[in-house]
């Protein structure tokens, strides 16, 4: 039986003398597609990058695509797709040169999708990303994500920067990805109504722990009334404050 893409066992992660997660447990199936929500500063980044191989970790386990990071192995990293909140894309480069470098990584990179992306979303890829707009640089971002391959997809806010019109495209990109190609995908957003389009189970997170993990038709709820009671908001703020760690 094959391990699931994403397992995370007692993870707790401090910076100094923060506890930016404490004792997460998550697991994310072959082909799940699991949104993860929470207010800013919740981990929901921090674990994306644990996940990613990024961060170390002061308890509990690891494993992504079989691997235990930090960090990950460059053939396990070849099948991952990764957007982080902030760009983290050099902003003199052009997009097609970051397509050369990127076919070089990527064993299942596709020309012809990148392609695509940039003429059904308009993306001027002989610009320096310096010299597109932001949401043009996200797009740059994500049709470089998209066009890997990838077998798992690590997106963290990936509709930063972009309008109505272009989140509904990607958002329909993400699902495609999903259900057709069979991606494992684990994204945030503070966008409810992405969450409630694209993933069919929600993790709540709050000040470092899961406080809902459940498939989105199970709730009973909408995702957004779900998000109100577990951060006790709103009709539901009378719920009692939980207890320090």
């Amino acid at each position: 039986m094959r391990p699931n893409p994403i397992e995370l066992e007692g993870v707790t992660k401090e910076y100094l003398e923060e506890t930016a997660l404490w004792n997460v447990s998550l697991a994310v199936g072959e082909g799940e597609s699991v949104g993860l929500i929470g207010s800013n500063g919740a981990g929901k980044t921090t674990l994306l990058n644990i996940v990613m191989g990024f961060l170390p970790y002061e308890e509990g386990v690891v494993s992504v695509l079989g691997a235990s990071p930090p960090p990950l192995p460059a053939a396990v990293r070849a099948r991952i797709g990764f957007v982080p909140e902030d760009s983290g894309l050099p902003p003199w480069a052009k997009v097609r040169d970051l397509a050369s470098l990127h076919r070089a990584l990527y064993p299942a990179w596709d020309d012809e999708r990148l392609e695509a992306f940039a003429s059904e979303w308009e993306i001027p890829t002989g610009r320096r990303l310096l010299a597109l707009s932001k949401g043009q640089r996200r797009l740059a971002e994500l049709a470089l994500c998209f066009s890997a391959r990838p077998d798992l997809l690590l997106l963290d806010e990936p509709f930063v920067g972009l309008d109505a019109v272009m989140r509904l495209r990607v958002s329909e990109t993400i699902r495609s990805l999903n259900r057709e190609s069979g991606a494992t995908v684990l994204y945030s957003s503070h966008i409810l109504s992405d969450i409630e389009r694209i993933a069919e189970r929600v993790v709540i997170i709050r000040e470092g722990e899961i406080g809902l993990d459940e498939k989105i038709e199970s709730i009973g709820v909408s995702v957004e009334e779900a998000f109100i009671a577990e951060y006790g908001l709103g009709a539901a703020a009378d719920s009692p404050p939980r207890e320090p760690r």
